[in-house]
């Protein structure tokens, strides 16, 4: 027999390893320990709601076990997604070899196969379409067990067969949605966490360049000054003008790390205007092609369309150019630099993809942070200025990376129309 306290427990069984995953454990990649601890968590509430599963007055059995299945789709992988429905119909095996187990199997073979079509389009979503469509999708699924049911099942009491299928509807739909609700919140203030840690970032370094940047310059200037009258005299000896060179390229590069440091300090607005992205990207292209030949890289460009956004040329153009020749450096050997684009809604994805070396979890977290870079030379500082730009135009900077496959660098902007 169902009651409130059962449908609370199973509400309880659901919620609390989502809140353990989505709170301690989740991070904004698809990462192998991620995949296999959400389908874990799935995995325990699914055996967790179908071992106390209530018995409706129809004789129907009700359960919340499409919730995890559902989770694990859409926030884990197909792969996930199948384990939980493979689980699902071996579980429900152990209750009986029934007219049950087929509409279980029917249902859960048909809802898998759905779901992969159309689960693209939800995670490109945004958070009342995610609403909508994980509604739309309970909905279907919920109308296929139905279906199933109705077929199978001795319709002697249709009063009472109604009533238990408009309950197990309406319980499954508002269980949907509060679960969605939650995790998106849980996803939006993890996002807000990083942004807020980004901005700190920023301005850190901008104080930092405020207090230092002015007092380092000044005596730079003199010493290069110098360097150039010096490597003017005739009576230099060879190794003299290799000395000479080596301090002037030097000083040249701590000259580049200080103009880093000042684009932090500067306060003043700049000015923006509607760009078209297949334009900036095609110049990026244009102006990067010769460096990628020198390392054997392709870049092949597949933008297309006239989508527009709102920003500063030289800013946006400095984004494309910093990630783009990273991504030039990062191969080792003969590789490839791929950019397309993806419309989301309102918003634009450009994304740069390289076959390089790739990063680990850790290089990745790390990225933006003055001093840590993948390279040897590196600052991290050119990073941090793509995400300082990126995020005043209200867009996402987001890394994809795997050691030894490459990475993919993805930028979100809202568009401004065509």
């Amino acid at each position: 027999m169902l009651t409130f306290e059962n449908y609370l427990f199973e509400l309880l069984i659901i919620l609390v390893p989502i809140f353990i995953f989505f709170t301690y454990i989740f991070k904004n990649n698809q990462s192998k320990t991620n995949l296999l601890m959400l389908g874990l968590l799935c995995a325990l509430s699914v055996i967790l709601t179908m071992s106390f599963s209530s018995r409706l007055p129809s004789g129907i059995i009700f359960d919340l076990r499409h919730i995890p299945w559902l989770i694990a789709f859409l926030y884990g992988s197909n792969w996930v997604g199948a384990f939980i429905a493979v689980l699902i119909v071996l579980l429900r095996a152990t209750i009986g070899f029934d007219a049950g187990l087929l509409v279980a199997l029917f249902v859960t073979l048909i809802a898998s196969i759905g779901i992969t079509f159309v689960i693209g389009k939800y995670r490109a979503s945004s958070f009342y379409q995610r609403l909508a469509l994980s509604a739309l999708f309970t909905v279907v699924n919920n109308l296929l067990v139905i279906v199933g049911i109705v077929l199978v099942i001795d319709k002697s009491n249709l009063n009472q067969l109604t009533s238990s299928l408009s309950y197990f509807v309406v319980a499954n739909l508002f269980t949907t949605l509060l679960v969605i609700y939650i995790i998106e919140t849980l996803l939006e203030k993890e996002r807000n966490k990083v942004q807020l840690q980004q901005s700190e970032r920023v301005k850190l370094i901008g104080e930092m360049a405020a207090s230092v940047a002015h007092e380092i310059k000044n005596p730079l200037t003199v010493v290069m000054g110098f360097t150039q009258i010096l490597k003017g005299d005739k009576n230099l000896t060879a190794r003299q003008l290799s000395s000479l060179e080596l301090i002037d390229s030097e000083l040249k590069r701590a000259e580049t790390i200080i103009y880093d440091y000042l684009s932090f300090a500067k306060s003043k607005p700049v000015e923006v205007e509607k760009l078209n992205i297949m334009e900036v990207v095609n110049n990026v292209v244009e102006v990067t092609k010769y460096h990628a030949q020198l390392f054997s890289v392709v870049l092949k460009n597949e933008t297309h369309g006239n989508y527009c956004v709102k920003a500063n040329r030289s800013e946006l153009t400095q984004v494309f150019l910093n990630i783009v020749k990273n991504g030039i450096e990062a191969i080792e050997k003969d590789g490839e630099i791929t950019i397309n684009f993806r419309i989301l809604g309102r918003y634009i994805e450009i994304n740069i993809i390289d076959n390089g070396k790739g990063m680990s979890e850790k290089e990745v977290s790390l990225l933006g942070i003055p001093y840590h870079s993948t390279k040897e030379h590196g600052t991290g500082l050119g990073m941090m200025v793509c995400y300082k730009i990126i995020n005043s135009l209200k867009g996402e900077l987001n890394v994809r990376s795997k050691q030894g496959v490459g990475t993919t660098f993805s930028i979100v902007l809202p568009l401004a129309g065509k």
